[in-house]
Order: structure tokens, then C-alpha cells, then sequence
């Protein structure tokens, strides 16, 4: 009895305490009234609870449209469009133009997608394409010079203005060839024909609707992801790329039976050195060593025969290549000779590189570079054949 006697106080005390705490934090009635009168007199009509609230909401709008138009504000139109507005750094595109990505498929006409003053394409054109087994490029499907007619090409076209000479395989490096053209109005005189880089162009006269176009770069395009300028070739150089595949020397490695347990150091390479006819070391000929080295103009090899001449020998005789550079801006052509006496290389400068034709049976001096087609062990010129053991290179004679 005494415990449930002390319980009962206990609560009643407790109960005490916690009226005299809310007592303490309520305000008076009169202490309300005058908190009220005071946010009255601040604000008399409510204006800005509802002014922040539209602002509130207007900021929320705001904020939710900020993601599309920046997209709209970067990309200078509304998004979902292809195109890209270029930057001034875009090959070939002059910058605030509209850039549309276009790829290149062997026997469609790119006409659909030119339009007059409505900025550039810049198609894409395949590795597999861009080679001579192309049969819009063997059939010759472009009309015009340096302005072409929508239908064209563009392979071949680019053929034409002597960006690169295709070759009859797929480089192995080359992944894409990528090209910028700008529609442009009819020439008034038609579309004429001309013979450029070994292809020629067809004619057409005046066409009163649609448009042409006119190629304003070009670019290759490595496996790797590299860009490589090319450069036309319109007013007929001395050289001209040939694209053709550069290709490593076969190396074959045998294991030496005495080192067995030595792992990798027991792995010898296999020599690429022979002897001549003169008993002299040359390279063993391997078509890396007469392809192009690059897209670059100084690294093609019909360029390098400007400075130096190509000495081959097969297992019986010596063969000379060597530039006959062209006059008057003429095309340089090559010549192609037999040596009456294969002689040691410091009397062969000597006597003079290239040497004269006293030393040698000239086969041909009219050759063009298209006519000379390198093999993994072979050369034919104009349809005949050589077969090749090695090769060496020597400096013209002053």
C-alpha cells in the first residue's frame, strides 16, 4: 500500500511539471494577438506569399528547360538534328557552317543530300571502297572538272583531282578517306571533260536544275585514328600518290636446338641480306621496301626515284628504275633498262647514276607510274613480268 502510495505522487508530481513547461513556451492570448497584428501590418494583402510562390514556380520551369536549351544553344539549332555547326577547326569547313556527316555506299547518289547555300557534307568514305575494284571508279561515273555533277562519284572524283590514286587492294592502314564538298550552281557552259591523274572525266551540258558540288578537302583517315591532310593534284605534278600497301618483312624464327632452355634467347632472326652479282651485300627485295611510306607527298616512292635510283637484280640479271622528270610541267615519266654488265657500286658511281645508256638496254622511257605494278616478289612492267631477288638504292649524280 505504502509503494502504490508513493507511485501516485510520484505521477502527480510529474504531471505538475509538465503543465508548468508548457505554460512557459505558449505565449499569451494577448502576446498572439499583437505577433499577428505585427505580420498585418508588415503585409496587408498577402501579395508577396503569392509573388514568391509564381516565382518559386517560374524558377522550377526555368530550371527544368536549362538542359534543352543549352543543347539547342550548342549545337545552333533544335536537338535531333544530324548536323554540326563547325567550330573553324573543321577540315575544309569555314567556321558557322552546318557540317552533315554523310557515309559514302557504293552506287548511291549523294545529289539527295546537296543543297544550295545550306553549308557542307563531309562524307565518309570506307577503306574497302577506296580502292580500284570500286566499280563506279572503273566505270568512270563523274561528269565535269573541278565542279562536278551531283551524280558523280565521289571516289572517283577524288581520283580525278588527284588526292590519292587508288590501288587495286585495301591498304592495311588505311581506315577511312574523308572528304568535304560544297554544293554549288551549274557552270554555265555544261560540265566538260578532261583526263586528270589517269582517269578521264564525262561531259554533260547545262543542267537548269538541282546543283553540283566542288571538293574542298580531303583527308585520310589510319587505322589508328590519325588524320592526314591530302593535297589535290589539278595542275598535273611530277608525282602522285598511289596508296599503296605497305607490308612488313616475313620474319621467321627458328629455335636453336642447343639453347633449348634459354627461352626467347634462343629465337634468331632471319637474315634479309644477300649478295649481288658482284658479290656485294644488298637488301633481300621486299615490296615494303618499294611501297609508299606514307600519305605525305615526299614519302610516296615515285617521289623518292626524283633523288634516287632503283637498282633490282633477279638470280641472273640487273635491272635500272630511274625518273625521267617531265618538261614544261609535264608528268615525269620512269625508264626501265637492262645492265649490259652488272658492275660493283662504286664503279657504278663511277660511270654515273643513272647510268648511261651505253651501259644498258632500254626496255622503255615512257613508262607512267600506273604502269608499274610491285609484287611480294615480282615487278611487271607493261604486262611482263620479273622476278625479283633484291634491291638497292643509290643517290643520282650531280
Amino acid at each position: 500500500v505504502d509503494a502504490r502510495r508513493a507511485r501516485g505522487t510520484m505521477k502527480r508530481r510529474s504531471s505538475e511539471d509538465a503543465a508548468n513547461a508548457d505554460a512557459s513556451e505558449t505565449p499569451s492570448a494577448g502576446k498572439r494577438a499583437r505577433a499577428t497584428t505585427a505580420t498585418i501590418a508588415e503585409n496587408p494583402t498577402g501579395d508577396d506569399d503569392k509573388s514568391n510562390a509564381k516565382s518559386n514556380r517560374r524558377s522550377s520551369r526555368t530550371s527544368n528547360a536549362e538542359p534543352e536549351a543549352a543543347a539547342e544553344k550548342a549545337n545552333g539549332k533544335p536537338a535531333g538534328k544530324a548536323k554540326t555547326k563547325a567550330n573553324g577547326n573543321g577540315k575544309g569547313a569555314t567556321k558557322g557552317d552546318d557540317v552533315t556527316s554523310v557515309d559514302y555506299r557504293e552506287g548511291e547518289s549523294l545529289a539527295a543530300h546537296l543543297k544550295l547555300d545550306e553549308g557542307v557534307l563531309d562524307v565518309c568514305i570506307p577503306a574497302e571502297a577506296a580502292s580500284t575494284a570500286n566499280q563506279h571508279l572503273r566505270t568512270r561515273q563523274l561528269w565535269g572538272t573541278d565542279v562536278y555533277t551531283a551524280d558523280s562519284d565521289i571516289v572517283a572524283v577524288l581520283t580525278h583531282t588527284g588526292y590519292y590514286r587508288p590501288s587495286g587492294v585495301m591498304p592495311p592502314n588505311l581506315g577511312a578517306v574523308r572528304a568535304v564538298i560544297r554544293a554549288t550552281p551549274h557552270p554555265e557552259d555544261g560540265y566538260p571533260s578532261t583526263s586528270r591523274n589517269g582517269i578521264r572525266s564525262r561531259s554533260w551540258g547545262h543542267i537548269k536544275e538541282g546543283c553540283g558540288f566542288v571538293v574542298e578537302s580531303a583527308r585520310a583517315v589510319t587505322s589508328s585514328g590519325v588524320e592526314i591532310d591530302l593535297t589535290p593534284n589539278t595542275m598535273r605534278r611530277k608525282v602522285s600518290p598511289t596508296f599503296f600497301p605497305i607490308e612488313k618483312e616475313h620474319v621467321v624464327h627458328t629455335r636453336n636446338s642447343a639453347a633449348n632452355a634459354t627461352g626467347k634467347k634462343g629465337l634468331i632472326r632471319e637474315v634479309t641480306i644477300q649478295y649481288n652479282l658482284c658479290n656485294e651485300p644488298w637488301m633481300k627485295y621486299s615490296v615494303s621496301l618499294v611501297a609508299d611510306q606514307g600519305f605525305k607527298r615526299s614519302q610516296w616512292t615515285c617521289a623518292r626515284l626524283r633523288r634516287e635510283v632503283l637498282y633490282v637484280e633477279t638470280h641472273h640479271k640487273r635491272y635500272e628504275l630511274s625518273c625521267v622528270p617531265g618538261k614544261d610541267g609535264e608528268e615525269s615519266r620512269f625508264r626501265w633498262a637492262a645492265s649490259k654488265k652488272p658492275l660493283p657500286l662504286d664503279k657504278t658511281r663511277e660511270v654515273g647514276v643513272p647510268l648511261p645508256k651505253a651501259h644498258v638496254d632500254v626496255a622503255a622511257d615512257d613508262l607512267r607510274w600506273d604502269e608499274i605494278h610491285w609484287g611480294s616478289n615480282s615487278v611487271i612492267i607493261r604486262d611482263k613480268e620479273y622476278q625479283l631477288a633484291r634491291l638497292q638504292y643509290l643517290p643520282r649524280g650531280k
